[in-house]
């Protein structure tokens, strides 16, 4: 079929059909335009709203989180929990003087354990005011002032 017989044939077709053949092209086009290209437009759009709110609410989740505080030792003196907590980290205390709300002390022990049990007394709310390190053989000797 060339291009003048389907020109005839479309001459041949009544007004009226001629219209409704050129509606019912409109029609699909619209419905291809919408299925092609509004369609996923849309569902990319849902999508990156979905994951903008769980990016929101995630932030805001974090924003409010705090760090747990086991309320039992914060009640307990400070010379206290340090003992426990390098007695269980498997440190040795050399010295320990309390001076007023400071605490004075030296600690020896593996240099993981040491540095670890370091940073969660600073965790629990100890403040380092100062800190001296020194290897020695396969330990390491801390000396520490710790506030409450």
């Amino acid at each position: 079929m060339t291009f003048n017989s389907l020109i005839q044939a479309w001459g041949r077709v009544s007004r009226r059909e001629q219209q409704l053949l050129l509606g019912l092209v409109g029609l699909l086009l619209t419905v291809v335009a919408y299925t092609s290209i509004w369609q996923p437009v849309r569902q990319r759009l849902e999508v990156a709203e979905r994951q903008y709110r769980q990016q929101a609410e995630l932030h805001a989740r974090i924003q409010r989180a705090e760090p747990i505080r086991d309320l039992t030792t914060a009640t307990q003196p400070l010379s206290v929990r340090v003992n426990d907590s390098a007695t269980a980290a498997g440190l040795d205390i050399a010295e320990m003087e309390i001076d007023g709300d400071s605490l004075r002390l030296a600690v020896s022990g593996d240099a993981n354990q040491l540095l670890q049990w370091l940073d969660q007394q600073e965790r629990e709310g100890a403040a380092l005011q100062s800190l001296t390190l020194e290897a020695r053989s396969s330990v390491l000797e801390a000396r520490v002032v710790l506030r409450q």
